[in-house]
């Protein structure tokens, strides 16, 4: 069995974590070292379980705390490997330690414990971003998030997946009428940008089947609404499949076996 914990979701931070009790892995670490640590004490997860981090990229909202978890543990921290030649200096600039990082190609199989962690190519404007699938025994999950393009490798992760973490950043009009300027708009929109409600909603429904978990994470909250992606979502998905809209900086778990 996997218990899975959001810790934190959308543009405030990024934290997930996945755990069979025995062995517990990280992916992006948006919030602090302190927090990290206390948020997973409160799920009953503890932290010398933890055998390593995942990156998806390197913006501030999934890696800020990266540096300081690594100068206090001696764990293993995964990046893509364009990530790691191409982001030197973000990771510089974040007091990420670069003789600490561990690279990987897409398509690899890690195994951490019982998890075997397969990275794949996500399209957004830091250099070497990854999606994950993660297996572990039975059960399986999926998350991509931050990418404005849903590669190929994605649908095939994510049919085999019954729980499944989707990014729908953005409703189009939200966007096109809110504080934005307009190549902040463009970014967004673009193929190095986010995923739109719709995109994501079409997406979910064309890999999802009777039973499955999908949770909409990375939302906006200059650029969407959680009522408007509910709609969206419902309308849309089978009504045999459990959908939740995360909010920003909310925190839920589950399980799944």
């Amino acid at each position: 069995m996997i218990h899975y914990v959001v810790l934190t979701t959308g543009s405030c931070g990024n934290c997930y974590v996945f755990s069979d009790e025995k062995t517990t892995i990280v992916v992006d670490c948006g919030v602090t070292f302190k927090k990290l640590g206390e948020e997973i004490a409160k799920h009953d997860i503890d932290f010398s379980t933890i055998g390593a981090m995942f990156l998806t990229h390197l913006h501030p909202d999934h890696a800020k705390g990266v540096g300081v978890f690594q100068r206090k543990t001696t764990l293993p921290v995964f990046t893509s490997s364009e990530s790691f030649l191409k982001g030197k200096t973000e990771m510089l600039k974040q007091r990420i330690e670069l003789d600490k990082i561990h690279t990987f190609k897409w398509g690899d199989r890690i195994t951490i414990g019982s998890f075997t962690v397969i990275p794949f190519k996500t399209s957004h404007d830091s250099p070497g971003s990854s999606g994950y699938y993660i297996e572990h025994e039975d059960a399986s999950l999926f998350l991509m998030t931050d990418t404005g393009l849903i590669p190929e490798d994605a649908y095939v992760y994510a049919k085999q997946s019954r729980v499944k973490f989707i990014e729908a950043n953005y409703d189009p009009e939200m966007l096109d009428s809110g504080p934005y300027p307009l190549w902040l708009r463009e970014r967004v929109k673009g193929c190095y940008g986010h995923l739109s409600n719709g995109v994501a909603v079409d997406f979910a429904r064309e890999v999802s089947k009777h039973g499955d978990q999908i949770y909409f994470i990375h939302v906006s909250e200059n650029n969407n609404s959680i009522p408007i992606l509910k709609k969206l979502a419902y309308s849309k998905l089978d009504t045999g499949i459990f959908c939740k809209c995360c909010e920003r900086g909310e925190m839920f778990e589950g399980f799944v076996e």
